[in-house]
């Protein structure tokens, strides 16, 4: 519907074409018998899915840091005492200075 009119030639797609150098029967043989033990061995052929382990240990070790860091409560009374005393020392040093006329 237009006119493909171009001073400049357009170049072709560069097209993927892959072409083995070698094909290793030996190779092929090999990890078809090593795939035929695995389902023998497990009773079904598992998929595998990338990055599952570490996934998996990644959440492991979440929980247990949860499990290891105490209850919340615990926490809570920590927070509470440092505040506390925090509050205590600026009350003694703003008397010190002289802010407070009490």
């Amino acid at each position: 519907m237009g006119l493909n009119f171009s001073f400049f030639k357009t170049p072709k797609h560069r097209v993927f074409n892959y072409q083995p150098l070698y094909y290793d029967e030996r190779k092929e043989a090999l990890q078809d018998r090593i795939a035929k033990a695995r389902v023998e061995e497990q009773g079904k052929e598992r998929e595998y899915i990338p990055g599952k382990n570490i996934r998996t240990n990644f959440r492991k070790a979440i929980y247990e840091n949860r499990k290891q860091a105490g209850s919340p409560m615990v926490m809570r009374i920590i927070v509470l005492l440092s505040l506390l005393g925090l509050m205590t020392a600026a009350y003694y040093v703003a008397k010190s200075i002289g802010l407070f006329f009490i």
